[in-house]
């Protein structure tokens, strides 16, 4: 899956840049997901704190606002309580959010879809209970990104659930995902975009 999508980016990238070589940004970001899940039939799921890692690529298209695609391996879960026991689900994803992203100097505002798909899934115990979710998620994202010096940035997002990922075959419980993210970006191409200078 990983070889599959850095040969996606890569092909990605070709294309874009002879399109749209005044203005293409391409890079990496990583950071923490503090994640929780709104659970049906439980009111007390705690957040747990997770991790992600991946690429971007954006380029400006020819009106107000330009598109940001990103494939990235995201953790995400909770922790919560049944009869006194502490439960806890550790889920692995591939995300693939696509995004609208509108630039205002050093700023820029973006939202829209995420799509993902399980890899794996883990109980407190690191038992796999893959078997009680679907394959398949959808979210919605709304964030705050900020350029920084040195090709660097800041971005902050909340991606909202807005399927249920668990098998009703197998559980009575209604899930979804939510996740407040926080990344570090680094741009390794750059064209078109005004950069920030260390005074």
């Amino acid at each position: 899956m990983i070889k599959k999508i850095i040969c996606f980016y890569s092909l990605s990238v070709l294309l874009i840049f002879s399109s749209y070589s005044q203005k293409f940004e391409f890079g990496l970001k990583a950071g923490p997901n503090f994640a929780t899940q709104k659970i049906s039939t439980i009111t007390n799921a705690k957040s747990i704190t997770g991790y992600h890692l991946g690429g971007f690529m954006y380029f400006k298209l020819p009106v107000l606002f330009g598109i940001q695609v990103e494939g990235q391996y995201s953790k995400l879960g909770s922790e919560f309580q049944i009869n006194q026991l502490i439960n806890k689900n550790n889920l692995g994803y591939i995300n693939i959010p696509v995004l609208i992203r509108n630039d205002f100097g050093p700023l820029n505002l973006h939202f829209g879809p995420q799509f993902g798909i399980m890899t794996n899934a883990l109980d407190e115990f690191k038992n796999s209970i893959k078997s009680q979710f679907l394959d398949r998620d959808f979210s919605l994202i709304v964030g705050l990104g900020l350029r920084l010096p040195a090709n660097f940035g800041l971005t902050v997002r909340y991606v909202k659930g807005l399927k249920n990922i668990s098998d009703l075959n197998v559980s009575n419980n209604e899930t979804k995902n939510t996740v407040i993210q926080v990344s570090l970006k680094y741009s390794i191409i750059q064209l078109g975009i005004k950069k920030n200078k260390k005074k």
